[in-house]
């Protein structure tokens, strides 16, 4: 998502500049209209200051002239150079590199389509390089200058490339704020590398489609989570989303258990299914997040740090009495601020806030002593954090 909103805003860049030399044209005509409804009544009285007012007339018009000439031209003929010479410039005001193979469009309608283009971006918290077949914008250009730019459309397909994500702090905001209407993005094919201890480091994820409206670069999280509708494949595995719900299952632990925490350490194999849904809270200050997990097919063995073997029996038996899956809903409530300028999960601390959410369901459904704990891995940081009043815990967002 970062990366989209970073091409997005900066493509922007063109019906802007567009728009601002609009604006200089209404504004000299509406300058010189006031400049002769004051001049007309001294016309016989001051003559000489009527002739410096008709210079004056004659210049500006010209220049507005040549520049209302310049955008017809650049409209009708050059748009492509025009293009180019107004991207030429993104690069070091932003690190990112955009070029393109064809462009069309017009300056007064605010729609720009763009094909062969290529997205670069390198030394900064995510690195991408994508290659996109198409690129469409459409601009309400009669509220492009308001405080979030007014898109009507962005309809991006076939993208193919990598992104890569160094370091979980928040990106650079994108130059210009905007809020799309609709957003369409179809054939999408990239790979997604963390570097951080993510989930998943390597992810290859595929969209068929994937529809927001509206999204807005401001709160883009939100509007991905709850009003989005998809349809894709993570590694192979399929998900979708629509209607405020994301579901994916039917995904291998293997060596990533532990991912899960402490109790994952328990666990040898078994498939994963992940819902995710967006609730209406009472507080707007706050968005509710409701995470189902469902472990299934699994085994379980003790790990090798355990301590004694009857503690770690009795664990390994109060696990295996969960049945042939353990199934944990819980809520996760964010403050509204977590998502302000947000651009991926791991900005929010989503998926730590649901292992955490996890870890503390199941060991309500195990019924284990406070010995058996410890050595399940749950007696000291997480359990300390748990017994804190929940006032303590708000500010970092609570987890019900």
């Amino acid at each position: 998502m970062e990366s989209l909103l970073l091409v997005v805003a900066e493509l922007l860049t063109v019906p802007l500049l567009a728009a601002l030399a609009l604006c200089v044209e209404a504004a000299g005509v509406v300058v010189l209209g006031m400049g002769t409804a004051v001049v007309r009544p001294w016309s016989s009285a001051r003559p000489v200051l009527v002739r410096w007012w008709r210079r004056v007339v004659w210049t500006t018009t010209s220049v507005l002239g040549l520049v209302l000439v310049g955008l017809v031209l650049v409209d009708l003929l050059l748009f492509e150079q025009g293009v180019r010479l107004a991207l030429d410039q993104v690069e070091q005001r932003s690190g990112v590199d955009l070029a393109f193979e064809r462009a069309r469009g017009s300056v007064f309608t605010g729609r720009l389509e763009l094909t062969g283009v290529t997205a670069r971006r390198t030394g900064a918290g995510t690195d991408f390089s994508l290659n996109v077949r198409e690129v469409v914008l459409d601009v309400d250009m009669l509220k492009i200058f308001r405080s979030a730019v007014p898109l009507e459309l962005v309809r991006v397909a076939g993208v193919r490339g990598e992104i890569v994500r160094h370091d979980a702090r928040r990106g650079p905001t994108p130059q210009h704020a905007f809020a799309i209407d609709r957003l369409e993005l179809a054939d999408v094919e990239v790979r997604f590398e963390d570097e951080i201890g993510a989930p998943f480091q390597s992810l290859p994820i595929q969209f068929e489609h994937f529809n927001v409206a509206p999204l807005r670069s401001e709160y883009a999280m939100v509007d991905v989570l709850c009003r989005g509708d998809a349809r894709g494949q993570a590694r192979g595995y399929a998900f979708a989303a629509g209607g405020g719900t994301w579901r994916t299952g039917g995904i291998p632990l293997g060596p990533a258990a532990h991912k899960l925490g402490p109790a994952g350490r328990w666990i040898r194999s078994g498939d994963v299914d992940v819902t995710l849904t967006c609730l209406e809270g009472q507080d707007p200050a706050t968005l509710p997040l409701a995470i189902e997990l469902r472990l299934h097919d699994f085994q379980i063995a003790p790990p090798g740090d355990s301590g004694r073997h009857l503690p770690a029996s009795r664990v390994a038996a109060a696990i295996t009495r969960l049945g042939p899956e353990i199934q944990v809903r819980t809520t996760v409530v964010l403050p509204q601020d977590r998502f302000r300028g947000a651009t991926n999960v791991g900005q929010l601390g989503l998926w730590e806030g649901a292992i955490q959410a996890w870890n503390v369901e199941l060991v309500g459904k195990l019924g284990l002593s406070s010995e058996d704990l410890v050595v399940l891995g749950l007696g000291s940081q997480l359990l300390d954090r748990l017994a804190r009043p929940k006032e303590q815990q708000k500010p970092h967002g609570a987890v019900n």
